[in-house]
């Protein structure tokens, strides 16, 4: 099979959501019954089944979602994306971290060559690493960006593709290797490089309570130009105005044709609720933020626990099986 061919054996189609009786949508129908005992539960996924008619794309976060608390992939989750791709659903990979040192580690364990998104949406690219569709902040609004950071005293790193910039190395920076992301260098002066290098988004970094303080301040100031989110603790990341993963993961849906209502879409963080709000079925995992867990249709298991083989077992094995 050609790397970024989708192996779906329907046409995807427009679907209608419908709501309970007496209810709202779909997602605050299914709010209104998290928690409830097995029997009922079972009944809501045979709800979702019949609403999304059939799952034909799964689209995973990775970084607390697909990868476990250690950066593993359980050989649970493999086989479970094995078994979900020879029923003719493929995985894209939607995160937004860089393509660094993780992709050659965890791609080719995915049975089937996909696009995917990375950078939370500012980067789409094929199989093989070839750009399809990018965003880069504009050169003042990274020097504000830069500004801001100094005079709040925050450690800032740009990133740059599959490289990223920084003043100064620290333990900050540091903690972005843990992910498996490119290997952060200290280059001085950041507006040096400003011009000079596409600039796709930022991250300011310190301790978690300094970032809580800092982000009103910060939406007060660059909101108006800027988009604000986070994906881990002690980071706030700075993206162009309108951008995030799920812009990014709307545009590779229409690159390769398939309608999100047939898409089942997997996070935890923050920056995963506009995904979650996009895919005709929301999952958050359940070691995910309650903003997004807010949002989402259902909620599985951790990642420890292998929330996404479960939400492959209950949504798209089990149901398009019905």
């Amino acid at each position: 099979m050609k790397p970024g061919v989708l192996p779906l054996g329907r046409t995807a189609r427009p679907i209608q959501l419908v709501a309970r009786p007496g209810g709202g949508g779909m997602r605050e129908a299914q709010a209104t019954v998290r928690g409830v005992e097995s029997t009922e539960a079972a009944v809501l996924d045979s709800y979702s089944a019949a609403a999304i008619k059939s799952v034909e794309l799964i689209a995973s976060d990775v970084d607390g979602t697909l990868l476990n608390s250690q950066q593993e992939l359980a050989p649970q989750v493999v086989e479970a994306i094995e078994k979900a791709a020879d029923a003719g659903v493929p995985i894209v990979l939607a995160t937004g971290k860089a393509r660094g040192p993780w992709v050659p580690k965890v791609l080719p364990r995915l049975p089937v060559p996909m696009p995917g998104v990375f950078l939370q949406g500012l980067l789409v690219c094929d199989a093989d690493g070839t750009v399809l569709h990018e965003q880069a902040l504009e050169e003042d609004l990274a020097l504000q960006c830069i500004e801001f950071s100094k005079r709040h005293g925050l450690t800032i790193t740009a990133y740059c593709g599959s490289r990223i910039l920084c003043p100064a190395t620290n333990e900050h920076t540091d903690r972005l290797l843990f992910y498996e992301e490119p290997t952060p260098e200290g280059v001085g002066s950041l507006e040096d490089w400003v011009g000079k290098i596409k600039i796709h988004k930022m991250i300011m970094l310190e301790k978690q309570e300094r970032i809580v303080q800092i982000r009103p301040l910060a939406e007060a100031e660059l909101g108006g130009r800027l988009a604000l989110t986070t994906a881990l603790p002690g980071m706030l990341e700075v993206l162009p105005f309108g951008t995030s993963k799920g812009a990014g993961l709307a545009w590779l849906l229409a690159h390769l044709g398939v309608d999100a209502g047939r898409v089942m879409a997997v996070g935890d963080g923050e920056n995963d609720v506009e995904m979650l709000q996009l895919a005709g079925l929301g999952i958050a995992m359940g070691n995910a933020g309650e903003r997004t867990k807010r949002v989402a249709d259902h909620i599985v298991s951790t990642n420890d626990e292998h929330g996404v083989a479960e939400a492959i077992h209950r949504f798209v094995l089990d149901s398009n099986s019905r």
